[in-house]
C-alpha cells in the first residue's frame, strides 16, 4: 500500500473527530459524542454500499470509534474518544518499528499483497527500510503530541494535533522527500552529461 492511499484512507476516519468538536462546541460533550458515533457508523455504511465491498481497514477504524465512544457517553467523559487518534498512531509506531527495525517487515509485505507481481531489489528494500525508519520517528512525535493534547490542550487544539497536524507533517515529509528525490536526480543527470 503506498503512502498516498494510506493517507486517503485514514482520512474518513477523522471526518467524525472535526464534527465531534463542532457538535461538542454546540450541543454539549454527551451530544457531541452522539453525533460523532452516528457519523462514524454512517461512513460505514456508505463504504458497504458505494463500494460494496467490505474495507477492514474503514471497518476497524469505525469499530473503534464507535467503541470509545460509546465508552465516553456511558462515563460521560469525553477522553475515550480523544484518545482513538492517539491509539490508532500508536499501533501505527508499533507496525512502523517492527517493520523498521527488525527482519519482520510488515509493511512490504502489504505492498505485495497489493501490487502483485512487483519484484522488490536489494537497493529498493534498503531505501524502504531508511525509509520506514524515518516514518516510525515521525509518527512516535506525532503520537506523543496527541496523547499530549488530549490531556493538555483545548479541544481545539486537541482536533488540530489529532487531525490537521497529521497531514501538514505528513504533507512536509512528502514534499522535502520529492525535492531531494529531484535534486539527486538531476545530480545524477548532470554527472551523465560531463
Amino acid at each position: 500500500m503506498n503512502s498516498r492511499k494510506l493517507l486517503l484512507q485514514m482520512l474518513p476516519g477523522f471526518i467524525p473527530l472535526f464534527i465531534y468538536i463542532v457538535a461538542e462546541e454546540i450541543w454539549g460533550t454527551r451530544i457531541g459524542l452522539i453525533v460523532a458515533v452516528v457519523i462514524g457508523l454512517l461512513e460505514l455504511l456508505y463504504y458497504l454500499v458505494k463500494e460494496k465491498k467490505f474495507e477492514k481497514f474503514v471497518f476497524f477504524d469505525t469499530l473503534f470509534l464507535v467503541v470509545l465512544g460509546v465508552v465516553s457517553i456511558i462515563m460521560d467523559n469525553d477522553v475515550f474518544f480523544k484518545l482513538k487518534p492517539a491509539f490508532v498512531s500508536l499501533i501505527a509506531c508499533v507496525l512502523l518499528g517492527i517493520s523498521a527495525f527488525t527482519s519482520k517487515n510488515i509493511f512490504l509485505l502489504m505492498s505485495k499483497r497489493y501490487m502483485k507481481g512487483v519484484e522488490f531489489n536489494e537497493a529498493m528494500l534498503a531505501e524502504m527500510q531508511k525509509q520506514l525508519k524515518i516514518m516510525f520517528f515521525i509518527f512516535v512525535v506525532y503520537t506523543a503530541l496527541v496523547f499530549y493534547s488530549v490531556w493538555y490542550m483545548s479541544d481545539a487544539g486537541w482536533a488540530f494535533v489529532s487531525g490537521g497536524l497529521f497531514y501538514i507533517i505528513f504533507g512536509v515529509y512528502f514534499v522535502f522527500e520529492f525535492i531531494k528525490n529531484k535534486i539527486k536526480r538531476n545530480q545524477i543527470k548532470n554527472k551523465m552529461n560531463f
